[in-house]
């Protein structure tokens, strides 16, 4: 089903997979897949479809919704429901591009630095390099290893990712701010949605 390009979304995935037949560098193909996603989120289909995505637990971590995996190169197209006030850890994503952008409702996003010289592998003196408040439009571009948080506002947030990887299958960073201690995690866990039979 991953590698099926979903309906609403084939002109989008025809897109990407032009750029990356490019001989781009990962710098300039990144800025050019975040140009696109102002248009997809502005689709009416897409934003139809995504009043019924589904909606994590009590207790359990925000989704990410699997819409489309590359069988060639790899990349995913994710969608991700925050609940009200729900955030993430301070965390990376390790080797991995990340472009996101918000479809609907509001986020707190703060950027942080490394602020000792990197030798401790399990600790991190970090400085805060950006602090805003974002809202539908805005476009994220995260390259590799960028240390960084969101949290939702008092509405639910919607988001549409798109990912060099999955995530789920190798370390990431995780940031704790009190004690300095860095800790791995797999990362966010994929959750394969068939956009089509949702439409159905």
């Amino acid at each position: 089903m991953e590698s099926k390009a979903p309906h609403i979304l084939r002109g989008f995935i025809d897109e990407l997979r032009a750029l990356f037949k490019q001989p781009l560098s990962d710098d300039e193909r990144w800025r050019r897949i975040a140009a696109l996603m102002p248009a997809l989120i502005e689709s009416p289909e897409l934003r139809a479809s995504a009043r019924s995505w589904p909606e994590h637990g009590p207790g359990e971590m925000p989704r990410n919704l699997l819409f489309y995996e590359d069988p060639d190169y790899r990349f995913v197209v994710n969608g991700l429901i925050k609940k009200p006030h729900e955030g993430t850890p301070v965390h990376d994503h390790a080797h991995t591009w990340t472009v996101s952008a918000l479809m609907e409702g509001e986020e707190h996003v703060t950027l942080y630095r490394r602020a000792d010289d990197g030798s401790r592998p399990d600790f991190a003196r970090l400085e805060k390099l950006a602090d805003h408040e974002v809202r539908p439009g805005h476009v994220d571009l995260i390259p590799p290893y960028v240390i960084h948080e969101e949290r939702a506002g008092d509405c639910r947030t919607i988001s549409m990712i798109v990912r060099s990887e999955k995530t789920g299958s190798f370390p990431q960073n995780m940031f704790h701010m009190v004690t300095g201690k860095v800790t791995q995690s797999p990362g966010a866990a994929q959750f394969p949605y068939d956009l089509d039979s949702a439409q159905s």
